[in-house]
């Protein structure tokens, strides 16, 4: 397998490390960041297994964390999930 370069595995610009936690209702303060990063590359377009690769886990822990993220939100569906989360801030817009 080819090496990857250090940016594919950076952050995507919408992630967001540090939120306050007392903004957000109960639930979400329970998302952890590496599912906040999960979900930010959800919104950047990645699949489960894309994410997986840029962020060391399998695709099945991905799916997990995202399927944990959608719980605490309160909404069914990966695009739900990004839409919730850019609501309360956990997230940011698409970077130009």
């Amino acid at each position: 397998m080819a090496s990857q370069s250090n940016s594919f595995r950076d952050e995507p610009r919408s992630f967001r490390q540090h939120f306050e936690a007392e903004h957000h209702p109960f639930s979400a303060r329970l998302i952890t960041e590496r599912q906040l990063q999960c979900l930010a590359w959800v919104q950047e377009g990645k699949s489960a297994t894309d994410i997986g690769a840029i962020l060391g886990l399998s695709g099945r822990t991905v799916e997990k964390h995202i399927i944990k993220v959608c719980g605490h939100l309160g909404v069914k569906t990966r695009v739900q999930a990004v839409v919730r989360a850019r609501e309360l801030g956990l997230i940011t817009g698409h970077a130009p």
